[in-house]
């Protein structure tokens, strides 16, 4: 039941159609991508950064959390109202504010989604390159609170390497903007890039200031398989030390080959002559002259290691196929368990190979599949530990197996997030990878932001 002096402030800030607090309306807000629930007390719908500091300010008069939510599409339990309390939800702070095609960068409040930002721009000729699998729902805001990544971060880089400024509202309620429209800033401390990847733990955003790049005039696909290991880490390497660097590397081992072959059909590829132990979907992106060069010096490079299958896409129905293939990966992996353990590990590529074969023992020794796949060219493997939800012995080994990764990732000099973030699930991960003073230091500075620990509390190290 409603606090009825904080329903009706709440009321006096959003208005009576901007505040949730019913169960039955609560509960859309009270997961994620996880299989967690928390139910919040309070869902509301801000208009604008002011109606944010407001909030903000009534949270610290009550002693209550206040959690961010975009589109509530995390794999580490980063929007869950973990403590109650209020659950911000930025769906209808959706607008592109301003593209600045002089200086190359677009404005965006907090939950325009990413796959729609990507149409907008390219629409002017202009992109966006971070592109998680989410884009298609996942807001900015999420992106960035995220740092995302996505298959092109191997030639573009990831989220925080096109956010130039961010306005905010800290755990004080006070408005603070980051950041600037010029490539170079050294003004004092970088609180922009602290911003993301903070998780909502710092501030909740409102505007966010992006670079763009000019879009690419063509691209083209490429898949490769290899019957070992071996040789598909080789080939990529070698692609990876070219200039001209493809602009997506993903790979795909043994299981999750198969188990994508049996779940996604198509006409325009033959699967049935996919096999091996590698599989890799490359592109090349840039002029047509330059795809067509790419193309060929890719297939050259691919075809001195002896590939056992090689396919370059030649139309849009064929890319459009090689990605759907790509995007049916998580959803194939249901033959193997109907419970999924996900980790975005990411390594040193050079140890990619090293990590692949500890995960092959993992899974031999815990008698349970583990299934990889992920973006080679920044080391980001996503484990997917397959399970059977109803056997709590396979489930407790599925934890045990988790365990055992997360520490051989930070023995080969890794880390234990790549995209997704620690949020909830790996909080108690952290002390594998940083020190006590070092925890103690992130702590501080979430205090200097968030003195009443009120922003998301209870999560990174919490």
């Amino acid at each position: 039941m409603a606090d009825n002096i904080i329903y009706n402030e709440l009321k006096a800030i959003f208005g009576i159609d901007r505040v949730l607090c019913e169960k039955e309306e609560l509960l859309c807000y009270s997961y994620d991508a996880t299989t967690k629930e928390f139910l919040p007390d309070y869902v509301v719908f801000p208009f604008d950064v002011n109606e944010i500091s407001s909030l903000i300010k009534l949270c610290i008069k009550h002693k209550l959390p206040v959690v961010g939510r975009g589109a509530g599409s995390g794999f580490s339990g980063g929007s869950l109202p973990l403590k109650g309390g209020v659950v911000i939800s930025f769906t209808k702070m959706n607008r592109i504010l301003e593209l600045d095609e002089e200086n190359m960068f677009v404005t965006v409040e907090a939950g325009v989604i990413n796959g729609e930002l990507k149409l907008y721009l390219t629409d002017k000729g202009y992109f966006y390159p971070p592109d998680p699998a989410s884009y298609e729902f996942s807001t900015i805001g999420g992106n960035v609170a995220e740092c995302a990544g996505g298959p092109r971060a191997v030639k573009y880089g990831v989220t925080k390497d096109f956010v130039a400024s961010i306005r905010a509202v800290t755990g004080a309620g006070k408005i603070i903007e980051t950041g600037s429209k010029t490539v170079k800033d050294v003004a004092g401390y970088n609180l922009t890039q602290l911003f993301v990847g903070s998780e909502g733990t710092l501030g909740l955003f409102s505007n966010i200031t992006l670079k763009i790049l000019p879009k690419p005039a063509s691209n083209s696909l490429i898949l490769a398989s290899f019957g070992n290991v071996k040789d598909g880490f080789n080939a990529a390497i070698s692609l990876l030390k070219l200039r001209n660097r493809p602009s997506m590397l993903e790979f795909m081992d043994e299981l999750s080959i198969k188990s994508v072959k049996n779940y996604f059909k198509s006409d325009l590829i033959d699967a049935n002559n996919i096999n091996g132990s590698f599989l890799f979907i490359i592109e090349a992106d840039g002029t047509e002259e330059e795809v067509a060069l790419s193309i060929r010096q890719y297939t050259d490079i691919l075809n001195g290691f002896s590939p056992s299958f090689l396919f370059s896409s030649h139309s849009d129905k064929e890319k459009s196929a090689i990605m759907d293939a790509r995007k049916a990966i998580s959803p194939s992996l249901r033959i193997y368990g109907n419970f999924k353990i996900n980790n975005d590990i990411a390594v040193p590529v050079n140890k990619i190979v090293e990590m692949l074969s500890f995960l092959r023992l993992v899974s031999e020794k815990h008698g349970i599949p583990v299934i990889n796949f992920g973006h080679f060219g920044d080391g980001n493997i996503h484990v997917n530990i397959m399970l059977n939800k109803n056997d709590k012995d396979m489930v407790a080994r599925g934890e045990e197996a988790k365990s055992e990764i997360l520490r051989k990732t930070v023995d080969l000099g890794g880390s234990i997030s790549g995209e997704h973030g620690i949020g909830l699930i790996k909080k108690e991960f952290m002390k594998l990878k940083y020190g006590e003073y070092y925890i103690d230091l992130m702590k501080n500075v979430k205090k200097a932001f968030d003195p009443y620990n009120i922003l998301n509390p209870g999560k990174i190290f919490d």
